[in-house]
């Protein structure tokens, strides 16, 4: 038991100690001589929206930051700093930080604009060029002999469906035909 809380109390100074070593790590300010805060929001410029996790990179450090969920940044920068924003679906942006006015540093709201890509238009066969298609169907003699990937192939027949209208020869032939297979010997 004296065990137990012996150990358990060692464990709590240690995360205590750990945790508050972090916390002057934090707040060490020595490494940001030279530097300044900067605040802003990222928007679209079309539905003056936020546009959430973009891509921040600090061109002359290397380094780089993402925007939250709500487009929102904040991070310390040199004067001589270039930022290059980016984001899918978006042309690039990049802003020297020497061209702001210090006035603006804390409400910065930066304006990207949507990438647009043309295609050319495409023309899908199911075999590997137009030639190969037009040689496998004029090959095809009958319906069921042509295979076309992703095209069914009729399940209860193989015979083609004839086209249904009806004029008045038509239903004459129709009738005489029936006759004619129902009585061999009959002729017209």
């Amino acid at each position: 038991m004296i065990r137990f809380r012996v150990s358990s109390l060692l464990l709590f100074f240690l995360l205590l100690f750990g945790g508050v070593q972090q916390g002057y790590a934090q707040l060490n300010y020595d490494y940001l001589e030279g530097k300044f805060l900067i605040k802003g929001t990222v928007i679209d410029v079309q539905s003056k929206k936020p546009v959430p996790l973009t891509n921040i990179k600090i061109l002359n450090s290397g380094k780089a930051v993402t925007t939250d969920s709500e487009g929102q940044f904040s991070f310390y920068v040199y004067k001589t700093d270039t930022l290059k924003f980016s984001s899918v679906g978006y042309l690039n942006k990049t802003l020297h930080i020497s061209d702001l006015d210090p006035a603006n540093y804390y409400t910065m709201e930066i304006q990207l604009i949507h990438d647009f890509v043309k295609l050319k238009e495409v023309t899908i066969y199911p075999f590997r060029n137009k030639e190969e298609f037009i040689e496998a169907f004029m090959d095809a003699k009958e319906v069921g002999k042509l295979e076309i990937y992703g095209i069914e192939k009729p399940k209860y027949s193989n015979k083609v469906p004839k086209a249904k209208f009806n004029n008045p020869i038509s239903l004459l032939y129709e009738k005489v035909k029936k006759r004619r297979a129902a009585n061999p010997d009959f002729r017209p």
